[in-house]
C-alpha cells in the first residue's frame, strides 16, 4: 500500500489499495447464479459501496461488520456514483490499520453537550418530572451509553456521540418552541424530548459502525423506551399516574404515524411538539450529511440526486454559490 490512508471522500476513478472498515456486508448471488459480496466500506470521511464478484466462501467469511479489510481493486462510476470493484481482499495486519482514519470527528465538545443536557433537565419547572429526569441522570449504565452511542444505524446522527448530539439539539429547539407557545407544558416537552429515543441505548450497538442488538431487532427502541420508563416509575411510587401516561404517549407517538413506526398518532400538543422537533432535527442532519455525497448531475444551482436517507430527490449546494 501507498504511504498514508486513502480517504473515501478523496477517491477518484482508478486503482485503489487501502484498508477500510466494514459498515455492512451481504453475501448474494448474481443473475448468473455466481456468488458475490456486497459491502459498504467506511472511514471517517464517508462511505462507499463495494462489490467482490465471484467471491469465495473464505473471502466472504472475512467481511465482518465492524472489522477491517485490506482491499485491492478499482474505483468505478456506477450511475454517476463511485463504487469499488474489489479484485482481492484480506484481513490487514494490525499495524496496517490507521485507527485515526476511522475515529469519529465531531465539531463539538461531548462533555459540554452532556453538561448542558443535564442542566436543562435539572431546571424543569415540574417537580415530579424533574425527579424522574434525575432518576435517568443517576443511572450510570444508561448515561454511559447515552453519552457515546449513535442515534440511528443510518438515517440520522449514525455515529459516536450521535444520540447526545441529537438530544442536545432537540432540547434547545424544544425550549424555543415552548417560548413561542407558552401554554405548552414545558416540562413535559423537554423531558419527552430527552426520552423519545431513550430505547436506542439498548437497540443500537457500536458507535462508528452502528448496528442493531438482538433485543433491538425483537422489540425496537419505542418498546424498549417504554419498558425503561416503567421501571423508573415503579421506583417512584408517589409519581402521578396521569403524568406517566402522558409521557409514555410522547414516546409511543414520536414518529408521528403508523407508517413511520408509531403505535399511536400524536394526541396531545406536547406529543406533536416532540414529534415535529425531533423529525426536523433528524432530517436536517440527513441533509447535512448528504452535502458530501456526489450528485447525479449539477449546474449553477447545485447538484441533484436521489437520497436513500430521505427517500426522494434533493438539491445539494453548489461548490461556488451563484452570484
Amino acid at each position: 500500500m501507498e504511504d498514508g490512508h486513502a480517504y473515501i471522500a478523496s477517491l477518484e476513478p482508478g486503482p485503489v489499495h487501502a484498508v477500510y472498515q466494514v459498515a455492512a456486508a451481504k453475501a448474494l448471488k448474481a443473475r448468473n447464479g455466481k456468488p458475490y459480496l456486497a459491502l459498504t466500506l467506511r472511514d471517517n470521511s464517508g462511505r462507499i459501496e463495494a462489490k467482490r464478484w465471484d467471491v469465495s466462501d473464505h473471502e466472504a467469511g472475512l467481511a465482518a461488520v465492524g472489522g477491517f479489510l485490506e482491499i485491492q481493486g478499482e474505483v468505478e462510476l456506477y450511475r454517476n456514483t463511485p463504487q469499488v470493484v474489489i479484485r482481492a481482499l484480506r484481513v490487514p495486519a494490525p499495524e496496517d490499520v490507521d485507527h485515526a482514519a476511522f475515529e469519529t470527528k465531531v465539531s463539538f465538545d461531548p462533555a459540554q453537550l452532556a453538561a448542558e443536557v443535564r442542566q436543562l433537565l435539572l431546571e424543569l419547572p415540574d417537580a415530579d418530572l424533574r425527579a424522574l429526569a434525575q432518576a435517568y441522570l443517576d443511572d450510570e449504565v444508561f448515561m454511559a451509553r447515552f453519552e457515546v452511542g449513535p442515534a440511528a444505524e443510518r438515517m440520522h446522527h449514525p455515529y459516536r456521540f450521535g444520540l447526545l448530539e441529537h438530544v442536545h439539539s432537540v432540547l434547545h429547539l424544544g425550549v424555543k418552541l415552548c417560548d413561542h407557545y407558552p401554554w405548552l407544558d414545558r416540562s413535559m416537552v423537554i423531558l419527552g424530548l430527552f426520552l423519545h429515543d431513550s430505547g436506542k441505548v439498548v437497540e443500537l450497538t457500536g458507535e462508528d459502525t452502528p448496528g442493531y442488538s438482538i433485543e433491538g431487532e425483537l422489540l425496537g427502541h419505542i418498546t424498549i423506551g417504554i419498558n425503561m420508563l416503567d421501571r423508573k416509575l415503579q421506583a417512584l411510587p408517589d409519581f402521578p399516574h396521569a403524568k406517566g401516561v402522558l409521557l409514555k404517549h410522547i414516546i409511543l407517538s414520536h414518529h408521528g404515524q403508523a407508517d413511520y413506526g408509531s403505535p399511536k398518532p400524536t394526541m396531545t400538543p406536547e406529543a406533536l411538539a416532540v414529534h415535529t422537533v425531533e423529525m426536523l432535527d433528524a432530517k436536517m442532519n440527513a441533509f447535512l450529511r448528504e452535502q458530501a455525497e456526489p450528485p447525479e448531475h449539477s449546474d449553477i444551482l447545485g447538484g441533484i440526486r436521489y437520497s436513500r436517507l430521505l427517500k426522494h430527490k434533493i438539491i445539494t449546494r453548489p461548490k461556488t454559490p451563484p452570484g
